[in-house]
């Protein structure tokens, strides 16, 4: 979450000063990734080093038994929520540039993207199916919203708002999701819905 608080304020503070939120985007987007998964690494050989000082679990490593069973369970256990998330926020990245290079840019602004795909992957797996839905209904609360003020104001004009960007949700929206994901995970189908 701290990641995602940092990309936050750089959003908030660096759009301000005239930065190229672009390129920082997809750097922030790459060096997460980065990051993430040298971090895994680092769990891994922290779990091993735990496993190997303990009297039971020092058994199911080398040389009692193969490497096998720990690879599966650090790869099941820390690679695999990321990886599937990694996939889902490529598969984001890449169908929203199609769709909106259709539509002649219409959805999504460039860095928009990045900062999807960005909050896809760090929610991991299956948080990240949590965070489209809560992305959907804050977006559409708002769209409820900038429609119905108009008419609670008893405003005289009474046109339609632009369409509203999904700019500023995506990052808060995956903060949202981490801080919830707490309660999410004693529900009993969260279970069902990991690898």
């Amino acid at each position: 979450m701290g990641i995602l608080i940092v990309i936050l304020g750089a959003q908030v503070f660096l759009r301000s000063f005239g930065v190229d939120w672009l390129k920082i985007s997809k750097y922030f987007f790459r060096a997460v990734i980065v990051l993430i998964f040298v971090f895994l690494f680092f769990q891994t050989y922290a779990q091993y080093q735990l496993w190997l000082k303990n009297d039971i679990s020092k058994y199911l490593l080398p040389p009692y038994t193969g490497i096998n069973y720990f690879i599966f369970y650090a790869f099941t256990r820390f690679f695999a929520p990321y990886l599937m998330s990694l996939i889902v926020a490529i598969l984001f990245l890449l169908a929203a540039k199609i769709i909106n290079k259709k539509y002649e840019e219409r959805f999504f602004c460039p860095e928009e993207y990045y900062l999807g795909a960005l909050g896809i992957f760090l929610v991991s797996h299956p948080g990240w199916l949590f965070y489209l839905i809560f992305l959907i209904l804050f977006y559409f609360s708002i769209h409820v919203l900038s429609l119905l003020i108009p008419y609670i104001l008893h405003l005289k004009s009474h046109t339609l708002p632009k369409r509203i960007s999904l700019y500023h949700l995506w990052i808060p929206t995956a903060i949202f999701v981490i801080i919830i994901q707490r309660w999410l995970e004693i529900m009993p189908w969260w279970n069902l819905l990991k690898i």
